[in-house]
Parts: structure tokens; sequence; C-alpha cells
């Protein structure tokens, strides 16, 4: 072997004695048992025990809202308009002035028949001072006496013929001038009736023309105070449908239309306008005979948003709608600031009725299965159990149950997805979101589509748990 061999000589023996070491390292590894992984820990759920609870059984029909007072100011008088005092959108109060028409026609059309009026009131006086009657009747008197001087005279003129002391023509002349006095007494007493006729027509006439003449007055005062026009109620004006130097008032042709300005609406209190099913009518008539009070919940840009006013029910329809078979019911609410307007559709809120002791546990926990609605539950062995359960109404956030589960009972909110039945579990109190108060955001049965015949029916009288 030469000495350029050697070296590597001793490397190999290197390598085959690391080899072999190696070998038996693993040829005593295998020898022993393997070592069984660890169990993984229970999950961690959060828990609510169920329990019993006071629940207001609700229907949430939707509404319109409606002004209770709306008023369209319109021009009764023809003529151009020459002022305006409101801003468009501005809340008036009544009695306020809010536009003028061109008075100067009308004002001197109401001293023409102020005019006519004193003329008519000169000529009652000058009829009711007449003497007519008493000069008809003082020629009537001396006519009288004329005649008696006459029939005196003709029994003379008789009586001195029958002694031949007198002729026939003097009896003659006698006799004639008794008949012209007789004659004209009679004309006297015509000339003074018609006298008295007169003056007593003449005297309604005159009663009648000052009549007419207070009526033309009071016209022109009317027609007047049309050029200035009100608020006749406290609201809301809108905008201005007649510009200011426009030509106003009644169709000149008589047709009958006037001219629309502007229109006010009553914004506080408003009113709501529901349509409920002729089925619960009866109930309806106790409930707002017993004082109904109504929420409603509006769109916002987050969502639905309550209002913060409660109203009041107070108006039942006398007739049904035999087309929807609903009838009219209404509503009003206060709306300081007018935040509410006409026209807006809204959800309502109505608390019919109350569920005593109903047992409720969080809305998330309830599933709806294949099999029905369910609840998972944690039994006294740490386990996860599957509950099948009969579900009702859900009010703010929490659900009642009318079957198959009791209060005291840990039922899981979350973590429901890393669970199966059977398993056990770590549990821990979930963390769920309080309500405030009875006026906050509600969830209702009606938002998830799956009992709105059941909460729509509690109006006709709900069971009682």
């Amino acid at each position: 072997m030469s000495h350029h061999d050697r070296p590597r000589t001793r490397l190999a023996r290197r390598v085959l004695s690391v080899s072999t070491a190696a070998i038996a390292i693993l040829a005593l590894v295998g020898c022993q048992k393997p070592v069984a992984p660890a169990p993984p820990p229970p999950p961690t759920v959060g828990v609510v025990e169920s329990k019993r609870m006071s629940i207001p059984v609700l229907v949430t029909p939707n509404g319109t809202t409606r002004a209770l007072e709306d008023v369209t100011i319109r021009a009764r008088v023809r003529g151009f308009l020459t002022e305006r005092h409101f801003d468009e959108g501005a809340f008036v109060k009544k009695g306020q002035l809010l536009l003028v028409i061109d008075e100067e026609p009308y004002k001197i059309a109401l001293l023409l028949a102020r005019a006519r009026q004193a003329e008519a009131a000169a000529a009652l006086r000058k009829s009711e001072v007449s003497k007519g009657r008493e000069v008809a009747l003082a020629q009537l008197e001396l006519d009288r006496a004329q005649l008696l001087l006459a029939n005196i005279q003709e029994r003379r003129s008789r009586s001195l013929l029958a002694r031949n002391a007198g002729s026939s023509e003097e009896l003659d002349k006698a006799e004639a001038d008794r008949k012209k006095w007789e004659a004209q007494v009679e004309a006297d007493r015509a000339n003074h009736e018609q006298a008295s006729a007169d003056f007593e027509v003449g005297i309604a006439s005159a009663r009648a023309q000052v009549a007419a003449a207070n009526a033309t007055v009071r016209d022109a005062e009317l027609n007047l105070g049309y050029c200035r026009m009100v608020a006749p109620i406290d609201g809301r004006i809108g905008q201005a449908k007649v510009k200011v130097g426009n030509l106003v008032g009644p169709d000149a042709m008589g047709g009958g239309s006037f001219s629309d300005l502007a229109t006010i609406q009553q914004l506080d209190p408003i009113g709501i306008d529901i349509r409920l099913s002729s089925r619960d009518l009866d109930r309806t008539r106790e409930l707002i005979d017993q004082g109904l009070d109504v929420r409603l919940a509006r769109s916002g840009p987050t969502g639905e948003l309550e209002f913060p006013q409660v109203g009041t029910c107070y108006f039942i329809d006398n007739s049904i709608d035999e087309t929807t078979s609903t009838f009219l019911a209404k509503a009003r609410m206060p709306n300081p600031g007018g935040r509410l307007l006409p026209g807006e559709y809204v959800k309502l809120r109505l608390v019919v009725d109350r569920l005593e002791n109903a047992i409720v546990v969080p809305a998330p926990s309830v599933m709806e299965t294949e099999v029905g609605t369910i609840v998972h539950v944690v039994d006294g062995k740490g386990k996860v159990a599957v509950r099948k359960v009969d579900a009702a109404q859900t009010y703010e956030g929490m659900r009642v149950i009318t079957k198959g589960l009791e209060s005291g009972v840990s039922v899981i909110v979350e973590g429901l997805q890393s669970i199966r039945p059977g398993i056990v579990v770590k549990t821990a109190p979930a963390a769920l979101a309080r309500k405030t108060s009875e006026g906050s955001k509600i969830t209702s049965a009606l938002s998830s589509g799956a009992h709105t015949s059941q909460v729509e029916s509690n109006l006709a009288g709900p069971p009682k748990s």
C-alpha cells in the first residue's frame, strides 16, 4: 500500500464507524412504544341561562303619515298679487299675514257702496217724515165740513120751498152742491187711503233699499278683506305657487276655479293612517277604548330608526274596504320640529297584549333546521345537547320559547360553529348587547319573515303562557 492510499483507508474506516453507530441508535429507538398525542382542550362557548320574562305582544303594521290639518290658501278675489310675507317652507302661526292682493280697486268699491248706503238711509228718513197722509186727512175733513154745510143748505131750501118762501131753483142748486161734496168726500177718503198705503210702501221700500245698501257695503268689506290672506292654522307652509306680480283670483268666466297660492300643513301633532285586517276590528276597538299607544320606526341611513315620541290611536272608520278586507284606523303623534312629513311610509309598533312569565332566550341561539327549530344547551355533565323547541316572536333580541325548554337552562349563544352534540365544552357568560329602554331599536318577528302570521294573529288575542 502506498503512502497515498493510507489517508483514504482511514477516512473509509471513520465513515463505517459513524454508520454503524447510527444504525445502532435507530435500532434502539425502533424497539420503544410510540407516544400518544395529547387530546385537544374542550372548546369554550358563550352561554346564557333561559329565564322567564313579561314580554309585550306586538303587531307591526305599516302606516302612512298624514297632516291632521291641511289648508290650501286660495285667492277669493281677482287682482294682482302685490305682497308676500312668508318664507317658503317656514312655520307660520294662525292669523299671520301671508299674501296681499292689490287693494285699491276694492277700497274704491267700498267707498261707492258706503255712499249708496248713505243715500238709501236719507231716502228712508224722507219716507218716514212724509206728511202725505196728514195732508190727505186734512183735505178729507175739510170736504166733510163742506158736505155738512151743503146738507144744511139743502134742508133750508127745502123748508123755504114748503112755506112758499123759496124757489125750486134754489132747492135744485142746494141738492147739486150736496151731491158734489159727497163725491168730493169719497174722493178725499180714497186719496187718504192711497196716501196711507203709499206711506207704508214707501217706508218698506226705503228700508229694503237700506238693507240692500248695507249688504253691498258688507260685500265690499269682505272683498277688501279677502285681499289680505292670513294663516288659518299653525303649521308649515309649502312653496309659493304664484309669484308676486301675477294676476290671481276666481276664473274670469265664472267657472268656479280659484288660484291656489300656497298650502299649510299641521305637522305637530301629525296623523298616521293604519290599515288593519277586518278580523281584528273588535279587538282594536277595545284597545283604542283602553288607550292604545303607537310607536313608529322609519328608514334612516343606517337602517330602521325608532322615533322617540309615542302616539295614540284614536279613530276607526265606519266601513271596511271590500277589496282588501281592511279597515282604516288613525293615530296622532307628537312631532316636535316637524321631523316627520306627510306621505311617509313608516313601520308601526303596537303593544296589544303581554305574555306573562314567558321563557326567553337570546335570538341568535335559536336555529331553524330541516328537523325544526332547535337550541343547543349544556347539560349537567358539561356536554352539548340539542333541544327541539317551539319559538314565537322576538322582542328586543330575546326569542320567546313556548315549548321544549324550561327556565334556568344554559343555552349556547356563542361558539355554535365549533360544537357538535355530545362533546364536552367549557362555558363562559356570553356577551350580549343590552337594550337601554323599551323605546330602543327592536327586532320583530316580521323582520325575519318566519313568524309573520303568528305575530299578526296576536291582535285577535294571543295565548298566554
